[in-house]
């Protein structure tokens, strides 16, 4: 009787205490670069909120919470629950808050109490040494799996290429994990280099041995001159922690959830040394084509620009001196040749000149000046000037008025011929038309005002595209996407000078959408 009697309590203190509405953290000691779990769970006409809010001390939330909700009909009663979970981290060590968090739903209110949590400083979480590392990983009884970023270069100069990869180590039973959050690089022109084949490789720290695999490489182009921070890459996972030594220790233990952010590094990005403008800046070399000239029509030289550096703002080789025509180029567009390593880049432009005289013509070279690191030195890239028999030619242009002989007499013919052309411009030209009235009424839009970006964002989630999986797309959509995002970055923060800023932006949408 007093064990019913005891169980009958039981019962009634657990459903009272699920009736409630609730504010929990999975713990109240968590150390700097760990994340700590808040947990709401809402009851009755409370769990219709959508919008929760917890306020927060020395801690940010980092991302959008978790929601469960479950509905329940139990002796005639409806029963309704909902559970947000919220991940954050701590800013720095020492004391931090959770809450009080104040709950309105029509005449009910609520008030559920703070939570004092204390912040730990984390010696693994601000160095970048794996030794360091792992040994207080070890030394505190923590999972040993981290993350660690590499760069191929400290210093570099402003528009140079670095590489950075970010290795995962691991020592741990892993049965999942996956990259949490990236660094925004808003001060770099970002290019990512496909590691998803990398395989894992064994590395020892010390007498330790440890997997060490690539999870993230990106080649970054700095914007601007300084010291330009690489934020933190967290990685997630669920590790089996061992709960005891004998023979199926192997099969048996706890699965747990572990996260680790790899501590921030620095690149410092060097000005270009007083001189002349250059195009870009990096190791490059540039081919020209023989110009040629087919049927009386425009001389055609192309121009190609390889090599590792940044090419997508770069300026178009110029002639050394004005050819004897009238010269129009055509932008042939960027290719990025993404190795496991680093990215090359190559673009290509298309010089027409029509020829004002026929007889021998001089064709002046091309050049195109460049800032070369290795040198620490500027360079011209040329292409060598020619001599070519041309016949004049004249810009194609549109007929205006019918010709001085034609006869006023009516004939069918042309009327008929009209006809068709209409025809063919409205089963063809009008719709064509009209998405590209429509599409630059949408980029119109965009570049209304601030926010470019987040106008961008609205516009890839309203036709279905996720921007982050966008932004590691090997495509030419992602390639104008990633172009996009890093000239706004700049352009926003002034950080460089575009010519035509407008056109330069309004291209890139162009390309994008």
């Amino acid at each position: 009787m007093h064990f019913a009697f005891c169980i009958s309590v039981l019962m009634l203190f657990v459903d009272d205490a699920a009736a409630s509405n609730s504010l929990l953290v999975e713990r109240r000691t968590i150390r700097l670069g760990e994340q700590l779990t808040i947990i709401v769970s809402l009851e009755g006409e409370f769990s219709e909120l959508d919008d929760v809010r917890v306020p927060l001390h020395n801690l940010t939330i980092y991302d959008p919470p978790s929601i469960a909700s479950e509905f329940s009909w139990i002796n005639g009663e409806i029963i309704r629950r909902k559970v947000l979970r919220y991940r954050a981290r701590a800013e720095t060590a020492g004391p931090a808050l959770v809450g009080p968090l104040t709950l309105t739903a029509g005449a009910q209110r609520d008030m559920l109490p703070a939570i004092a949590i204390e912040v730990l400083p984390d010696r693994a979480a601000s160095s970048n040494d794996p030794a360091v590392i792992l040994r207080e990983l070890l030394a505190t009884g923590r999972e040993p799996l981290f993350v660690v970023a590499e760069q191929d270069a400290q210093s570099v100069y402003a528009g140079e290429q670095v590489i950075v990869t970010w290795y995962l180590y691991n020592a741990a039973t892993v049965q999942r994990w996956q990259i949490g959050s990236i660094p925004k690089l808003a001060d770099f022109w970002v290019e990512e280099l496909d590691v998803r084949n990398a395989r894992a490789q064994t590395a020892f720290i010390g007498d330790q041995a440890v997997q060490k695999m690539a999870v993230r490489r990106v080649a970054l182009y700095p914007l601007r001159s300084g010291r330009l921070e690489v934020g933190p890459l967290e990685v997630e996972a669920a590790i089996l922690r061992r709960t005891n030594r004998g023979p199926f220790s192997l099969f048996e233990g706890n699965l747990i959830e572990a996260g680790f952010s790899s501590t921030p590094i620095s690149i410092d990005a060097r000005p270009l040394p007083a001189g002349p403008a250059v195009a870009a800046v990096g190791e490059f070399a540039m081919r020209c084509s023989r110009p040629k000239q087919t049927g009386g029509g425009p001389v055609v030289i192309e121009a190609t620009v390889t090599g590792r550096g940044n090419l997508r703002a770069a300026e178009a080789p110029r002639f050394r001196t004005l050819p004897a025509g009238d010269v129009q180029r055509i932008e042939q567009g960027v290719s990025v040749q993404r190795s496991t390593d680093d990215a090359t880049m190559t673009r290509r432009w298309q010089y027409l000149i029509f020829p004002r005289a026929g007889g021998t013509m001089a064709m002046p070279g091309l050049q195109m000046p460049v800032f070369s690191p290795a040198a620490e030195a500027r360079r011209l890239l040329q292409c060598s000037a020619l001599t070519l028999a041309v016949t004049a030619a004249d810009r194609p242009r549109v007929a205006a008025g019918a010709p001085a002989s034609a006869k006023p007499a009516m004939h069918v013919g042309p009327y008929v011929a009209a006809g068709v052309i209409a025809l063919a411009c409205l089963l063809f030209v009008l719709p064509w038309w009209r998405r590209r009235a429509s599409q630059e009424r949408q980029i119109r839009a965009m570049m209304t005002g601030d926010g470019i970006q987040e106008r961008v964002h609205a516009a890839l989630v309203d036709r279905g595209i996720d921007p982050a999986v966008l932004l590691k797309e090997a495509s030419d959509r992602g390639d104008a996407y990633r172009s996009l995002r890093s000239l706004l970055d700049a352009l926003e923060r002034d950080r460089i000078e575009v010519p035509d800023r407008d056109r330069e932006i309004r291209r890139r949408l162009r390309e994008l959408f």
